[in-house]
């Protein structure tokens, strides 16, 4: 169970001044990185599990067996804290998570952290769309909302361990209540209105700034189609909520063709990236392609084929790619959504990486 001494353990720190520098160190390092035409590899679960293999613990990565460095984004999750059961994913514990995290960050690297959430209302994961009015319950002064506040209060506890060698709290990419856009999470659109969900957000950005975590910078992050601003902006909290502007875009395996699925993919992308890329210039925000990737990738030219045309001409800071997962995950479906080492597209992701266009931790 998690326990909640972690506040008074660090409580004597300036909390707030070290957050908001280091906080807005981050973002300059973004963009500055986007700037100058890098864009910093991503992972998520990188060192959890991969290709294969789901024992690491912290103790394997299967881009740096690949390449000899780790990706510069390590993607985590925060699910299943709310269950606090003392463990993350693939029998890791909370702890190791944390190694993880301070790890990366004393290599130089960047963490940023999403959330699948369970449901406060029906207790089950954050794909359970049973009942559609699990956000305005939230709204309202009901048991779904006194859970949900206590689901923020494990965040906030556990986000104050993150800390450096000098027991400052680490700077963090937070990317709550993403793919908004469709209805297979309970914030989706089916599940509450535009103003429902950006309630939604907003309370959980001030609650856990009361609460002190103000070393997060927030991602807004859609995946599909987004044809417009409009389009994006339908269920976006608002520039004071919002930090960094993400897209989402996988490879689509249905479509017959390495070739055509490459076409499809820099479409997509691009279209995406069009739409955020004006809005993080007008607004000076980094933009992110927050989740991305092909299941079981079979293109031996993905990277300079697809990806790096994909990014040509935007100023992106990360792409970040999901989790390689070995068969023992889904049931036996265990699916990778990027390379490793032997992958047909691991020759071509060296490539990539030597022509520092995509930046790996030293």
């Amino acid at each position: 169970m998690m326990k909640r001494f972690f506040f008074v353990l660090f409580f004597v720190l300036p909390v707030s001044v070290i957050c908001a520098q280091s906080t807005e160190g981050l973002r300059q390092r973004l963009l500055q990185t986007a700037a100058d035409g890098q864009v910093l590899m991503g992972h998520h679960d990188d060192t959890f599990y991969g290709h294969g293999w789901a024992t690491g613990a912290c103790m394997r990565s299967d881009l740096e067996e690949l390449s000899g460095h780790r990706p510069m984004v390590l993607s985590v999750d925060l699910c299943p804290l709310e269950l606090e059961n003392g463990y993350y994913m693939s029998g890791s514990t909370w702890a190791q998570h944390r190694q993880a995290i301070l790890e990366q960050h004393r290599r130089g690297g960047i963490t940023t952290i999403s959330w699948h959430m369970y449901n406060p209302l029906t207790g089950g994961n954050a794909w359970d769309v049973s009942n559609p009015r699990t956000v305005s319950e939230i709204l309202r002064k009901t048991e779904a909302r006194r859970r949900f506040l206590h689901y923020l209060d494990l965040a906030a506890d556990y986000i104050f361990t993150l800390r450096d060698d000098d027991g400052q709290l680490i700077p963090l990419v937070f990317r709550p209540f993403h793919e908004a856009q469709g209805s297979w999470f309970w914030w989706g659109r089916d599940h509450c209105t535009a103003r429902q969900y950006r309630r939604l957000w907003r309370l959980t950005r001030q609650y856990l700034s009361d609460k002190g975590c103000t070393n997060l910078l927030y991602c807004f992050s859609l995946s599909g189609s987004t044809t417009s601003e409009n389009n994006y902006l339908e269920r976006f909290p608002g520039r004071r909520y919002v930090d960094v502007l993400g897209t989402e875009v996988y490879r689509d395996n249905g479509i017959a063709g390495i070739e055509a699925r490459r076409a499809d993919f820099i479409r997509r992308a691009r279209q995406n990236l069009d739409v955020v890329a004006r809005l993080g210039q007008r607004w000076e925000m980094p933009i992110c392609v927050a989740e991305s990737g092909g299941e079981n990738l079979d293109d031996p030219q993905w990277w300079s084929r697809a990806v790096l045309p994909a990014l040509e001409g935007f100023s992106v800071s990360y792409i970040n790619f999901w989790a390689n997962q070995p068969k023992s995950f889904g049931g036996g479906q265990g699916k990778s959504h990027c390379t490793y080492k032997g992958a047909v597209d691991a020759a071509d992701f060296l490539r990539a990486v030597g022509s520092g266009r995509l930046v790996m931790c030293r």
